[in-house]
């Protein structure tokens, strides 16, 4: 579990051009640092970060998340964060991420 000095927010464009908060915290499983997403509505657990993905065609880092309390079977789609530095698919993940932290 991160503390809050684990944590820190910083401000993102979402997809409707408005500016929010984002809670940014190192994933336990990784030690990577990634954007928190919330709770599940079906059981109140907070999703975990399952793993990051990068789409070299459209630059878009994708960090996924999945309920861990959730039955298996009973599990929604995973939420996924979607990020792009509009620089293109030169850039490596560490790259990216860190301009955007």
């Amino acid at each position: 579990m991160a503390t809050e000095s684990d944590e820190y927010k910083i401000s993102a464009i979402n997809t409707k051009n408005e500016v929010i908060d984002v809670v940014v915290c190192k994933c336990q499983h990784c030690n990577e640092n990634v954007p928190k997403v919330g709770t599940c509505p079906d059981c109140n657990t907070e999703y975990m970060h399952t793993k990051t993905v990068e789409n070299p065609e459209t630059g878009f880092i994708h960090f996924i998340y999945e309920c861990a309390g959730c039955p298996p079977g009973k599990r929604k789609a995973q939420k996924i964060i979607k990020i792009n530095d509009g620089g293109g698919s030169d850039n490596k993940r560490d790259d990216l991420i860190k301009n955007f932290l």
